[in-house]
């Protein structure tokens, strides 16, 4: 194997240890980052330790626009909690969509993807049943907005203040479903079945957003995501490439067959040799040897 071979050879072997490593510090490095989403949160534990107390307990800084007034909402009947809901579900599905088509965050856009698709779901359930079992009786009702509006807010601030918002709005959501279980008021086996969805689906849907919010989970950028997945592989091969070339180079110099010396080193001696057998002149060794 000739010299230029060997140096090609050695230079790939070279790189591909090079892109192993940075691969490796480079997924490693990131996946210590600090969290993407800051906390200039006060009351998160409140909130936590509200929800099991019954919701009680509301933290400064997550009560939106009507949150107050919303939080004090009583439902007396199944017509009331059915009529109250829907609006309720309303604007849960609206801050959701704007959510799910704004952040840049690919598991803040599945969580509003699983909100918009239950919660319409059971939108349209309730409307249904308003329409059949109570056609005499007004569907609307004077609902006062929880959330604040979030089309001024980009990146972690966006979904800061959702997460912030949501949380409570979900309260008011299990606090109208307990309600309604507590005082026996469902009417209808489904409405009793719903609520109790609702109780446990947006419970479990609180505690995932508290802990974003309280960094047990912490989240990355989607870019930064895509960007470890599609370093990491490239990493993986080209290390599986150098250990095989480095079994192969074992191999061929255990065999023998290896051989560094360069052409030019042979053609020298060739030169020596027919200058001491006299086939040359000085003059002509040493302008080939120059050569």
């Amino acid at each position: 194997m000739k010299k230029t071979l060997f140096v090609i050879l050695l230079v790939v072997i070279a790189a591909l240890l090079g892109l192993t490593v940075y691969s490796i510090m480079f997924f490693y490095g990131n996946s210590a980052l600090p969290p993407c989403c800051p906390l200039n949160i006060r009351g998160t534990d409140q909130f936590e330790q509200g929800s099991r107390r019954g919701f009680g307990m509301m933290g400064p800084g997550m009560m939106g626009p009507g949150m107050m007034g919303s939080m004090n909402v009583f439902v007396d009947s199944e017509y009331e909690f059915l009529v109250h809901m829907i609006p309720h579900h309303e604007e849960a599905v609206a801050t959701a969509t704007y959510l799910k088509e704004n952040t840049e965050r690919e598991e803040i856009r599945e969580f509003a993807e699983g909100i918009i698709r239950t919660q319409s779901a059971e939108i349209e359930q309730m409307t249904t049943w308003l329409e059949n079992w109570y056609p005499d009786r007004s569907h609307q009702v004077d609902y006062q907005p929880m959330m604040r509006d979030l089309e001024m807010l980009k990146g972690d601030a966006l979904d800061q203040a959702f997460l912030e918002d949501m949380i409570p709005h979900h309260m008011t959501a299990i606090m109208m479903s307990q309600q309604l279980l507590n005082r026996g008021l469902a009417e209808h086996e489904e409405v009793e079945i719903l609520a109790r969805s609702i109780r446990i689906s947006q419970s479990n849907e609180i505690q995932i957003m508290l802990n974003w919010l309280n960094n047990r989970d912490r989240f990355t950028p989607l870019s930064v995501t895509r960007n470890r997945t599609t370093l990491i592989w490239p990493g993986v091969i080209a290390f599986a490439v150098f250990i095989a070339l480095v079994i192969l180079l074992i191999i061929v110099f255990k065999a023998g067959h290896f051989s560094i010396t360069p052409a030019a080193s042979k053609d020298q001696e060739s030169l020596k040799m027919r200058y001491a057998k006299g086939e040359i002149t000085r003059e002509e060794y040493l302008r080939t040897h120059k050569e």
